[in-house]
């Protein structure tokens, strides 16, 4: 059987971390363990949590000497039992058997402690009268809409609240809400602001600093309004690489409110750590869009959550909450019992209901196979579709977009301000899948040096055995926490009064950082950023980069649908439009057990 799994390898159906997993955890000797155990690590990288016992003997995955061996065998969770390295759930083996699926036992554990978080009936909050009186008297409160004023009440209220909304539906600003009437109603006003990116970070906590509504709140308030938001990686102390906890196991948080926005982006491991850290009378918001990117690692945990969404009891509750906010006694608000802990926001911000941007966002979001034509066949002013056959065609497109860059070089040289430099550059953005290629990154940055080189002539030079220019965009990749660099923070290379290259920043607070090229923390140059890196922030035009072939089946609707609400103005997709048009009815599903607990769960509610 070693030598049936060594093919597998060189075929590259296993990778060598599956290959030697399946080793000892089979100690060679059984051949079922060592097949199955091999493609439980394969599934587990590809974002699955368990795989099914019942379809393992349809599974193409294994050749066909493989599947005659395992067709002999009639039940195969008991030839996997009587292993020492499998047993039942609760039990301390390495692999573990719930009902007709298999887990590395760690997953099971950790799925099982976010299934208890999510499924514990927590006690609502409790504040004095006066104090519902104070909020529902200010004129801050009495200008929200009832979106707002509901999706508010129920985060003082609850343990734990997910607020969810399609991009332009004002989930920012939502947060900057609800941190100031947190900050008036409780005694307690520790809060603190995390996301999974150093990008979304910057993006949060710079709305939150230009929100008008803190211009309000007292002065004896103002030290409680958060002046930072952490990477949940640098807050919990995550190491990235062994994906290991730096904190030791008693020591918690000092939170009273815990913000987390971007919740698409946060997986399994995440969250065990942030419920591992934190008090138990923490309270946690969760922001996020269901119909985005998913987590890169294990889970998905607002697509998993939407099961515990109750339609019914979400109206029975908005009702509820519309009566008593309209009311003029509110003082029974305290009395009532919410079902759900989630609330979806309708109302949009950013786009017009019959805006180009918002139409095609539900066409994506909804697989509308009728209307999806309209987008490759330019039906739409605001979103112009390239059909990409090959790489000269291409080429050319990008060309078309670096001549909008010229008038950047133009700003430059006319010394604007360092802050209108910014203003210019983020006004645009291109967005790619991939990172090498001459569809990605890499590719597009190759593309504009020769560019730069022949039009605008600028003088390249040897820094640290790098290329460095006038105008060289680069984006952080590591933090640096002395420095206040964080991951996804962009730099541009311009000159100081000494006529020295450095690269400029401009922050969260909106000062300008300006810091000496050879002491720049791990980076990369940024004419493109990938479309991952992206989510969480906004620009006025974003050119859409798709590779003309899709073998792996990388481009999908999330990855679509992510990218095209990044625009608040106008849209160019470069695609091939076969690629394109499949790509859409392909959807991210990541099979878990979570999601299996919580829809058991839900039925068993019902009855």
């Amino acid at each position: 059987m070693l030598k049936l799994m060594k093919k597998l390898l060189k075929k590259k159906h296993i990778n060598i971390i599956d290959y030697y997993f399946a080793k000892t955890i089979s100690n060679k000797s059984n051949s079922l363990l060592l097949i199955i155990s091999s493609y439980l690590s394969l599934s587990n990288r590809h974002g699955k949590t368990f795989i099914s016992l019942k379809n393992i003997k349809k599974k193409k995955f294994f050749n066909k000497k493989i599947l005659k061996k395992i067709g002999k065998i009639k039940d195969i969770k008991k030839e996997l039992l009587k292993s020492s390295s499998v047993g039942y759930k609760n039990k301390n083996y390495p692999l573990v058997i719930e009902k007709n699926r298999l887990y590395l036992s760690k997953i099971w554990n950790i799925e099982e402690k976010i299934f208890q978080f999510l499924t514990k009936k927590y006690k609502s909050k409790k504040y004095k009268y006066s104090k519902w009186k104070k909020i529902f008297s200010l004129k801050i409160f009495k200008n929200l809409n009832i979106e707002q004023k509901i999706s508010i009440i129920l985060c003082l209220l609850n343990k734990f609240t997910f607020i969810l909304g399609s991009p332009g539906t004002g989930k920012t600003t939502l947060i900057s809400k609800i941190i100031f009437f947190f900050i008036i109603i409780s005694k307690k006003k520790k809060i603190v602001l995390t996301t999974p990116t150093g990008k979304s970070s910057s993006v949060l906590i710079n709305s939150i600093k230009k929100n008008k509504i803190f211009l309000s709140i007292k002065n004896k308030y103002k030290k409680y309004i958060p002046n930072e938001c952490f990477t949940i990686h640098r807050l919990f102390k995550i190491n990235k690489k062994r994906k290991n906890i730096l904190f030791k196991k008693k020591m918690k948080l000092n939170i009273d409110l815990l913000i987390i926005d971007e919740t698409s982006m946060i997986d399994i491991f995440m969250l065990e750590k942030i419920i591992n850290c934190i008090n138990k009378k923490v309270q946690i918001l969760f922001f996020g869009d269901v119909n985005q990117l998913p987590s890169i690692n294990l889970g998905s945990i607002l697509k998993d959550i939407i099961f515990l969404y109750k339609k019914k009891s979400h109206i029975k509750q908005f009702n509820k909450l519309k009566y008593f906010i309209k009311k003029k006694n509110n003082s029974n608000i305290n009395n009532i019992f919410f079902e759900n802990n989630i609330f979806v926001l309708k109302k949009k911000y950013r786009f017009k209901k019959k805006s180009d941007i918002n139409i095609c966002r539900k066409i994506i979001k909804y697989n509308k196979k009728k209307e999806i034509k309209k987008i490759y066949k330019n039906k739409f002013k605001k979103i112009k579709f390239f059909n990409l056959k090959k790489i000269k065609l291409y080429k050319k497109k990008i060309e078309g977009i670096f001549s909008y860059y010229k008038k950047f070089w133009k700003i430059i040289k006319k010394k604007k301000s360092i802050k209108k430099i910014f203003e210019f550059f983020n006004k645009i953005r291109i967005l790619c899948l991939i990172k090498k290629g001459i569809f990605g990154i890499e590719g597009i940055n190759k593309i504009f040096e020769k560019l730069i080189k022949k039009n605008i002539k600028i003088k390249f030079r040897k820094i640290n055995k790098k290329n460095w220019y006038i105008g060289k965009p680069i984006i952080i990749l590591k933090n640096s926490i002395n420095m206040k660099l964080f991951n996804g923070i962009t730099g541009i290379t311009l000159f100081d009064k000494n006529k020295e290259m450095k690269v400029f920043f401009l922050m969260p607070d909106n000062q300008i950082k300006k810091i000496p090229i050879n002491l720049i923390p791990k980076h990369k140059t940024t004419w493109a950023i990938t479309i991952h890196k992206s989510q969480g922030s906004e620009f006025k035009k974003i050119h859409i980069i798709f590779p003309i072939k899709n073998k792996k089946k990388i481009i999908n609707r999330e990855i679509i649908y992510t990218a095209l609400t990044r625009s608040k103005k106008k849209v160019f997709i470069y695609s091939n439009k076969k690629i394109f048009k499949k790509s859409i009815k392909r959807k991210i599903f990541k099979f878990n057990g979570l999601r299996e607990k919580l829809k058991f769960f839900i039925k068993n509610l019902k009855k």
